[in-house]
């Protein structure tokens, strides 16, 4: 894949990555949008979840919850890690992204115990109580260098997390019912 370093400056966004230029733009254009009102994409894309299963079954013990399908029309590229108390699912837009900068879609979180986020944080924030597929969830956003919506529940004792950068609202609780109601995988 060629790469090249970018300095994209609009009077709405900068970014610097090292990244295809498609990536750079797709992430300018959706930090652009109002965080709660825009979704990501019209179309919707399968997890991978055969490919990302076996890389966390028999290392955690937490019941694991992966959506069936993703609010955008892109490929994603999944790296994961476990541990006997949580797991953490790193959804990319590059192979080689390493969870940071421009190439970073989100996260799929799941961990024994924890709690709700009371706290607000970022420069636009929302905090609210929302009604997931049978279960009470929060939804957050917050926008600091570029905004992440994010969306919590709990299960029998043990808490989820799936978090999008520059996503919506209802991006997030699709990705959460999607969750929910493939059940444990």
């Amino acid at each position: 894949m060629n790469k090249k370093l970018l300095l994209l400056a609009t009077s709405a966004c900068v970014l610097t990555a090292l990244v295809p230029a498609s990536v750079v733009f797709a992430a300018c254009e959706l930090s652009q949008r109002q965080p709660e009102t825009q979704q990501l994409a019209q179309g919707d894309t399968a997890v991978a979840v055969s490919e990302i299963l076996p890389k966390l079954k028999g290392k955690t013990q937490v019941p694991i919850f992966i959506p069936s399908s993703i609010p955008i029309s892109q490929k994603l590229y999944y790296q994961s890690t476990a541990k006997a108390d949580s797991y953490t699912i790193s959804m990319e837009y590059t192979a080689d992204c390493r969870g940071a900068g421009a190439c970073s879609f989100g996260e799929i979180r799941g961990q024994k115990g924890g709690e709700f986020s009371t706290k607000i944080e970022g420069v636009t924030k929302t905090l609210k109580n929302v009604q997931l597929a049978g279960v009470k969830g929060v939804f957050h956003n917050g926008c600091g260098a570029y905004c992440t919506a994010s969306i919590e529940w709990k299960n029998q004792g043990f808490f989820y997390t799936i978090a999008i950068k520059n996503g919506g609202e209802a991006d997030v609780i699709k990705m959460a019912n999607s969750a929910i109601q493939a059940g444990k995988r």
